[in-house]
C-alpha cells in the first residue's frame, strides 16, 4: 500500500476550455487574409487601362449620335465584364489559396461560404448593373444631348442602388463575409470602412469629360486595400498549430 494518489483527471469543463482554447490558436494560425486583399487590390489596379482604353461595345444599344458627338448611357459593357470576370477568377484563385495552406498545415478554414456568397454578388452586382442601364437612377434627361442639368436627385434608396451595383461595395460585403467566417474583429472594422467607401463612392454621380475621371475611384480603395493586406500580413501570428 502506497500514499501516491492517482493524477487527477481533468474535469469536464477544463477539458471543453482547452478545447476552446486550442481552436482559437488554429483559427488565428489559419488566417490569411491579407491574401484577399492583395487580390482585390491588384484586379483594381489592373482594371486602369480597362477603363481607360477598353472600347465601348454597345451591346445593350444606349449609344445615341449626333453630328460627330456620340452619347452612351449606362457603363461600359466591356468594364462590367472586366469586373465579372476578374472578380469570379478571384475567389477561384483565394480558394485555391486557403485549400494549399489547408493541405500545408494539415488545418483549414472554412472558407466556402465566403467564396460562394462572393461570387453570388459578382453576378448580382452584373445584374443590377444592367438593370440601372434600363432603369438609371437618376433618370437621364428626353435629350440625351441637351446640356441643361434635368437630372434630379435620387431619393436614399436610389443612392443605395447605386452604391451596392458597384464593385468596391461588393468587395467590402464580402469581406464581410470573411471576417465572420474567420472570427476576425480587425477584419470586420477594416471591411465596413472599406464598405463605406465603397458605397460613397459608387452612388456618386459623375458629369466630367476628362477621359481619367474614374482614377481616384480605382487609387483609393486599391491603397487601402495594399495597406490593409501589408498591416495584417505583418500582424499575423506565427503560423504555427499546437500538437
Amino acid at each position: 500500500m502506497t500514499d501516491e494518489s492517482a493524477p487527477r483527471e481533468d474535469s469536464p469543463r477544463e477539458l471543453l476550455a482547452a478545447v476552446r482554447d486550442l481552436t482559437r490558436q488554429v483559427r488565428a494560425a489559419q488566417r490569411a487574409t491579407w491574401f484577399p486583399l492583395l487580390v482585390f487590390a491588384a484586379i483594381t489596379l489592373i482594371a486602369i487601362p480597362v477603363y481607360r482604353y477598353a472600347p465601348y461595345l454597345d451591346v445593350f444599344d444606349t449609344c445615341r449620335s449626333q453630328g460627330n458627338h456620340t452619347v452612351c448611357a449606362g457603363e461600359n459593357p466591356t468594364v462590367l465584364g472586366y469586373w465579372t470576370v476578374a472578380l469570379v477568377a478571384a475567389y477561384a484563385l483565394i480558394a485555391g489559396f486557403y485549400l494549399r495552406q489547408a493541405r500545408r498545415r494539415g488545418v483549414g478554414t472554412p472558407v466556402r461560404p465566403y467564396i460562394v456568397v462572393g461570387i453570388i454578388l459578382a453576378v448580382l452586382m452584373a445584374a443590377a448593373s444592367i438593370w440601372l442601364i434600363y432603369h438609371p437612377l437618376p433618370p437621364l434627361p428626353a435629350d440625351p444631348f441637351s446640356t441643361e442639368p434635368t437630372y434630379p436627385t435620387p431619393g436614399p434608396g436610389g443612392w443605395l442602388v447605386l452604391g451596392l451595383a458597384s464593385p468596391g461595395s461588393v468587395i467590402g460585403l464580402a469581406l464581410l463575409v470573411l471576417a465572420w467566417v474567420e472570427r476576425h474583429w480587425a477584419l470586420l472594422a477594416f471591411s465596413l470602412g472599406y464598405l463605406a467607401i465603397g458605397l460613397v463612392q459608387g452612388a456618386q454621380v459623375i458629369h466630367t469629360s476628362s477621359p481619367w475621371f474614374f482614377l481616384p475611384y480605382l487609387l483609393v480603395p486599391a491603397g487601402m486595400l495594399l495597406l490593409g493586406a501589408a498591416a495584417f500580413a505583418w500582424f499575423r501570428p506565427a503560423a504555427q498549430v499546437p500538437a
